[in-house]
């Protein structure tokens, strides 16, 4: 059984509804959820068992749907140092219920920062007293661009200028096997490492804006939480991209000796070590040269990641239908990207190596597809 730490990161929690999401699916076994700021709203809200509402609400949220920007009144917000917070806390109200929250098996923790008396407040559902559930998931979420949020006479603020992933108060109820997500905000970069087992889920996409609600950026990145969560625990395949199964394609085999033996010719060992590394890290035992040189040409030619491939076979199409179009005149690609289709001479190729690596890589590819399509 897990514990689940959800980081903060404003509406770039919306990831976490992706990674609930895939949780869910994959029937993965949750005994806690601790949560600070978005993540303590995320997870209080799953633990209303109606994550269809959840992913509606989400998407539901646009730009001033936080901040409502025509009732802004400068010497208010001075006055009152802040935006108003009430449009969120009214949002929780109309949407958490704390008895089912109290009912649901699942423990559920908070972290806030108590201004008042200068100390950071971690709190389990059995801890936050009666009644004041709602009002300590919102000072959780109380960002510092709002009004502080007062509760008994006690200000607080976010809980992330304490701890933005809360995986120790996990640890110290006794878990062992922890999934943490880190949405990559200012200061996310720590070690979340310990004397458990890390399960540490983080995108490699841009999430946009940690307080502007955007509806396409949010479908988006529920998106990418529920394929990076199907990644994480081996359901998909890739580095950028996501497959559901590697399968064997001739066009896509392990290069052969002699393929090797020519790319050695045009291309410094050890500039493709630095290139390729961090894919051979990530992808481990479903590494190849050719799998990395797919994504690569697929990143230059800006096919969107967006989507689970049934197989890597399925996104060289899309590379080999972006060619056919460029071909017939019906799409274009900026004047740099062109150069990966040009036959380049070794000084040219040498150049290339260091001014734009992964063209140089998408170069070589369409290079190794046109040959072994001719079956040079």
């Amino acid at each position: 059984m897990y514990g689940l730490a959800l980081g903060g990161g404003g509406v770039r929690g919306s990831y976490e509804i992706g990674v609930l999401k895939a949780l869910k699916e994959m029937n993965i076994e949750i005994g806690a959820i601790t949560g600070t700021s978005i993540g303590a709203i995320n997870g209080a809200a799953f633990l209303m068992n109606d994550m269809e509402l959840m992913e509606e609400i989400w998407k539901s949220l646009k730009n001033d749907s936080l901040i409502k920007f025509k009732d802004i009144h400068i010497p208010d917000i001075i006055k009152n140092k802040g935006f108003d917070f009430d449009v969120l806390m009214d949002l929780l109200h109309k949407h958490i219920d704390e008895v089912v929250i109290r009912q649901n098996p699942i423990d559920f923790g908070i972290v806030t920062y108590n201004l008042s008396t200068m100390e950071p407040i971690i709190l389990f559902k059995e801890n936050i007293p009666k009644g004041k559930l709602i009002d300590y998931v919102g000072a959780s979420a109380n960002h510092p661009s709002f009004e502080r949020l007062k509760i008994e006479g006690d200000a607080f603020i976010d809980g992330a200028v304490y701890d933005n992933i809360p995986v120790l108060p996990l640890y110290e109820k006794g878990y062992r096997d922890i999934i943490a997500v880190n949405l990559r905000t200012i200061g996310d970069d720590k070690d979340l490492s310990g004397p458990y087992n890390l399960i540490e889920i983080t995108p490699d996409n841009s999430l946009g804006s940690v307080l502007f609600p955007d509806p396409e950026t949010i479908r988006r990145n529920i998106t990418y939480g529920y394929l990076d969560t199907l990644k994480k625990f081996g359901k998909a395949h890739g580095y950028r991209y996501y497959f559901k199964s590697l399968n064997d394609f001739s066009l896509l085999n392990a290069l052969s000796a002699e393929e090797v033996k020519e790319l050695n010719q045009k291309i410094h060992p050890i500039f493709l070590s630095k290139t390729l590394d961090h894919y051979e890290d990530t992808l481990r035992e479903d590494y190849s040269h050719t799998l990395a040189a797919l994504e690569i040409t697929a990143e230059v030619l800006k096919i969107d990641n967006i989507k689970l491939f049934a197989h890597q076979g399925e996104l060289l199409d899309e590379i080999f239908v972006f060619l056919g179009e460029i071909a017939k005149g019906n799409r274009t690609i900026p004047i740099m990207e062109r150069i990966i289709f040009k036959e380049l001479d070794s000084n040219a190729l040498n150049a290339l190596q260091l001014a734009a690596p992964k063209r140089a890589i998408a170069n070589l590819f369409l290079k190794l597809l046109q040959n072994r399509l001719l079956g040079e």
